[in-house]
């Protein structure tokens, strides 16, 4: 599995403290949505914002 890089997780506004299998699952999901996304220009970089 690649590395997925640097991930954060925030819930209001606190940012979680994730274990390393957190951190490759989520970053590896992220990316592979994001590949999937036609784009103009390679991903470096990924700000997803959910709120209720």
């Amino acid at each position: 599995m690649e590395n997925p890089g640097q991930v954060k997780i925030k819930v209001n506004q606190k940012e979680l403290s994730l274990n390393p299998f957190v951190t490759n699952l989520t970053g590896s999901i992220v990316w592979a949505i994001v590949s999937s996304l036609k784009t103009d220009e390679e991903a470096h970089e990924v700000v997803i914002e959910v709120s209720r």
